[in-house]
């Protein structure tokens, strides 16, 4: 015979004696297993006994970090009723089911019954709670005494809470209050979390830094604390001064500047006071030498800074000088690492020129602006030249002038130096590449980039290869020329630059066979070849594209015909229609609607002795 036991608060569930105790003997195994130094159960010792939702447990981290076997939180996220679900802490999660809070074991039951206006997590094997007033509830949801004259909590860690009481004042309490009623530290005016063990206090309007189990008390003396964007560190106020502290409350960085920045995605805060600048380096706590200003580290890692003399040098994130303090300016660091910058020169002024990471002048300093230095190593100066300043040339003096060199000193473009654009055009280099060759771009000064022409320069040699500066150019899918128009017009340039046809197109299109349909300026059609010559004169009113090397052409009303890739008049153009029929021959229509076949090649098929006479008599005129 069997004995059974009722379970408290269950209905009408039963159980086999044997079972419950040998379930019991497992319980206080695990629960006598799971005891660390401190006292405090683990989450993996929250069991329960059996997984009753039947929902697969899945591997996961809890909120302190550590691997747990536990219920797919997930799955009650979506339901309605949730609140809000949150990750297991200690074994059990902190749930708000229809507007009050409750917790979860590791297989989702319901152990603690959401019953609660607030809780708080887990911590140190017992969760603050509240209802009316606040107290402690365990992991098995006994429920302590009430905290007298506690208006509200937070869970710290290792049993640590933050409380504020009537008179609004803070403190710290441990899992013991319930029982002892001992408040852990001084009452403070404000108490505010600054990590899961510190704190920051306000007392009599000085704030200070609590590490949580420390036996004494700070002794608040910052006028401000607050974060600065790293990890364990602390912007501190004495004064109208600022610097960095740890939150364990030790200063690594005095307060002596009027602005200190937030730690930037590299980790380096900035101490800004009147003629003096520092950069402090989260990582490793170490603090440059004092300038009077430093820029930002840029991507490679280098900063420039200025000294007392207003010279500019640069530094790396090791705060090690990379060049000594001696320009008047310098830019960022560029292609084939070169860096532009400027000094005075005896006699000569403030000239501008590159220099490496090793301080050598590369472009020597000796022009007055310097542009960027693109992918292929050209760039744009600007330097005094002799111009012709009248238009009789006579006049002669210098203007300010650019011209494109290389890395190398070499010239590729020349400045303008004639009478009227003397000094009033402007060059751009870019990165862009045409057919193997580097576009520049040029324009008038005054018009800051508008309306500019186009330069090309072979890559291999620099050698310019347009004839002239083009409003536009367009290569072609054959790559043997460029078409490049000027004053509105088209014309065909071959690869090394030499004019194939001059601008004389309104428009040029591709077409078929390698052929480009072209209209000239009174609107006429013809045809260029795929090495710019034109080889089917504009002078009809429409052409088709070729096929098998022939294409309908039409000079007006019942003046179609049918030419060759050389305008040949394979059919003069004296019918009203040509057309393809579906096997690729050509019916033609005369005005008397005589009809005429020809083959794809343009040869007579029918009424060949009529075509023959017809196109006699047109050669012959």
């Amino acid at each position: 015979m069997k004995t059974y036991f009722v379970t408290q608060n269950s209905r009408f569930n039963t159980y086999p004696l044997s079972r419950f105790l040998s379930a019991i003997m497992v319980f206080f195994t695990m629960s006598t297993v799971a005891q660390n130094k401190d006292g405090v159960k683990n989450a993996n010792a929250q069991m329960c006994f059996s997984n009753k939702s039947g929902v697969p447990l899945v591997n996961s981290k809890d909120l302190d970090g550590k691997d747990i076997l536990a219920f797919p939180l997930d799955r009650l996220r979506s339901n309605v009723r949730y609140g809000f679900v949150e990750n297991y802490r200690q074994g059990m999660a902190r749930i708000k089911k229809d507007q009050v809070w409750g917790f979860l074991n590791l297989c989702g039951e319901e152990v603690i019954p959401s019953q609660y206006e607030d809780a708080e997590p887990f911590n140190g094997g017992k969760a603050l709670v509240k209802k009316f007033n606040w107290f402690f509830v365990d992991n098995n949801g006994v429920e302590s005494d009430v905290f007298e004259n506690v208006v509200s909590a937070k869970a710290l860690s290792n049993g640590f809470s933050l409380v504020k009481i009537a008179s609004g004042k803070y403190s710290i309490i441990d899992n013991s209050f319930d029982k002892t009623g001992t408040y852990l530290s001084p009452f403070y005016d404000d108490m505010t979390v600054i990590s899961p063990t510190s704190l920051a206090v306000k007392l009599n309007n000085k704030w200070g830094i609590m590490k949580l189990g420390d036996k004494q008390a700070p002794i608040p003396s910052f006028d401000l604390i607050a974060p600065i964007g790293k990890e364990g560190l602390m912007k501190v106020k004495i004064g109208d001064k600022f610097g960095v502290a740890t939150i364990n409350g030790d200063i690594i960085l005095k307060p002596e500047y009027g602005i200190l920045t937030d730690a930037d995605t590299q980790g380096f805060i900035k101490g800004i006071e009147e003629n003096k600048q520092q950069i402090f380096n989260t990582q490793n706590l170490q603090v440059s030498k004092p300038f009077k200003a430093i820029s930002d580290f840029d991507s490679r890692g280098l900063a420039i800074v200025q000294d007392e003399n207003n010279l500019l040098g640069l530094i790396n994130k090791d705060f090690v000088p990379i060049i000594t303090p001696q320009f008047n300016s310098i830019g960022s660091l560029g292609e084939f690492d070169l860096i532009s910058v400027s000094k005075i020169v005896d006699g000569k002024g403030v000239k501008f020129g590159f220099i490496n990471l090793q301080g050598k002048e590369v472009i020597p300093l000796m022009y007055e602006s310097v542009g960027k230095i693109n992918k292929k190593g050209l760039l744009v100066v600007k330097e005094i030249v002799s111009c012709n300043l009248d238009a009789k040339g006579s006049k002669i003096g210098t203007c300010k002038a650019d011209k494109v060199i290389d890395i190398n000193g070499g010239i590729i473009v020349q400045p303008v130096t004639k009478y009227p654009d003397a000094g009033k055009i402007s060059y751009a280099v870019t990165d862009s590449i045409m057919q193997n060759m580097n576009v520049i771009k040029t324009f008038r000064t005054e018009d800051k980039g508008k309306n500019a022409k186009v330069i090309l320069v072979r890559e291999d040699d620099f050698k310019v290869i347009t004839p002239e500066p083009f409003e536009s150019i367009q290569t072609t899918a054959q790559g043997q020329i460029l078409f490049v128009k000027l004053d509105g017009l088209w014309g065909t340039l071959d690869i090394s630059g030499k004019y194939i046809t001059k601008c004389q197109f309104k428009s040029f299109a591709p077409s078929k066979e390698d052929y480009f349909l072209v209209q000239n300026a009174e609107g006429k059609f013809g045809y260029v070849d795929a090495k710019g010559k034109i080889q089917v004169n504009p002078e009809y009113q429409s052409l088709e594209p070729f096929s098998n090397g022939l294409a309908v052409a039409s000079k007006g009303v019942n003046q179609v015909g049918l030419i060759n890739k050389f305008n040949a008049k394979v059919a003069p153009c004296i019918f009203s229609t040509v057309s393809l029929d579906s096997g690729g021959n050509y019916d033609l229509t005369d005005s008397s609607q005589n009809k005429f076949k020809l083959n794809k090649q343009g040869d007579c098929l029918s009424n060949c002795a009529k075509f023959d006479e017809v196109r006699s008599k047109v050669n012959k005129e």
